[in-house]
């Protein structure tokens, strides 16, 4: 009979298919800008029921005894990517609050980028369960830094060229929050990564 996966697996599981889900509607919105307006709001339903799996995991590390490894790292990875979905919520909004009416193409590159990034994150996390033996955890957390690497020169670039083609104003102030807020996203996401790093160190 096979053993059971612990549930702290689970449900980080759990969480990471519905990173991916929200990181798909981010580059949906992103590519289909401004026809894309109206499904901006589906970005606070995917935020929310992050919310309530994060807060379940939270819930039953207060009253296990065991864990599969230390809780505060279970924690950790849980809030990480609880981040990584709060960032691309916050991404989309701006574009309704700040009334943008045309997208730039590095912000659809780095929303491309970024379900990059989250699916090496659901990968890591399938495999997490063999961490100690499985060599394709780090791997992935590995790559997961190298997409946000290759995100960093992307954002260098949007905003180089933002201000060689704008002269101050709205427009610049505005782009500058969002590919900011773009690239805070990236960084969640190698946080995350960067939890589970430690975790294979640690065990080594």
């Amino acid at each position: 009979m096979a053993k059971r996966e612990d549930i702290f697996y689970t449900l980080l599981k759990k969480v990471a298919s519905q990173v991916v889900e929200a990181s798909e509607e981010y580059v949906s919105i992103m590519e289909d800008f401004p026809a894309s307006m109206p499904r901006i709001p589906r970005m606070k339903v995917h935020e929310m029921t992050t919310d309530e799996l994060v807060a379940d995991i939270m819930k039953r590390l207060y009253t296990s005894f065991i864990t599969p490894f230390e809780r505060e790292d279970i924690s950790d990875l849980a809030l990480r990517l609880d981040d990584v979905v709060d960032l691309m919520e916050a991404v989309s909004m701006r574009l309704d609050l700040f009334q943008v009416d045309h997208m730039r193409p590095e912000a659809v590159e780095m929303a491309i980028l970024t379900n990059k990034a989250i699916v090496e994150l659901q990968q890591m996390i399938e495999l997490l369960p063999n961490y100690k033996k499985d060599d394709r955890v780090m791997h992935h957390a590995i790559n997961v830094s190298r997409v946000e690497d290759g995100a960093d020169r992307v954002y260098q670039n949007a905003v180089r060229r933002l201000f060689a083609e704008e002269e101050g104003g709205k427009e610049v102030v505005t782009w500058l929050r969002i590919f900011d807020r773009m690239e805070s996203c990236l960084n969640a996401c190698d946080s995350a990564a960067g939890v589970v790093r430690s975790v294979v160190m640690k065990s080594a």
